[in-house]
């Protein structure tokens, strides 16, 4: 029998820079940036990269659901504008990207766009217990 060893998932949770609106900063995390990054990114071997858009119209009706109807009024929901997320075979992978040139330019756009004065990593391996339930989507 062999196991596999579980893949890594990283996420970067980003804020946008104060200097640009949301829609100008998810147009171009979502679409411009990929196009430059995505090529660099899947050269390092990454296995997989989305992101995970937070609209900010989301915020404050789940924070009002959270303190009234879950009873779970010291929860958070941050102000994060994107998290993305990154699955890697291991770390090095991650490493070898950051340190290489192309990146490393890709990334002095991003500090025009996104606060890089805050943010948050979360790094540790995803536990699915199902996925693809599609047959009971509107039941």
């Amino acid at each position: 029998m062999t196991t596999t060893t579980p893949l890594i998932k990283f996420d970067v949770c980003i804020y946008k820079s104060d200097d640009i609106s949301q829609e100008e900063f998810l147009n171009w995390s979502t679409k411009v940036y990929p196009v430059k990054a995505g090529p660099l990114i899947k050269r390092y071997g990454i296995v997989k990269w989305t992101h995970t858009v937070q609209p900010t119209g989301f915020r404050e009706p789940m924070r009002h659901a959270m303190k009234t109807d879950m009873g779970r009024p010291d929860w958070t929901v941050p102000d994060y504008d994107l998290v993305t997320t990154y699955w890697l075979r291991s770390l090095d992978d991650m490493r070898a990207l950051t340190a290489d040139p192309e990146w490393v330019q890709l990334e002095k756009e991003a500090c025009i766009k996104s606060n890089i004065a805050i943010g948050h990593f979360v790094v540790g391996h995803e536990v699915v217990h199902f996925e693809g339930n599609v047959d009971n989507a509107g039941a």
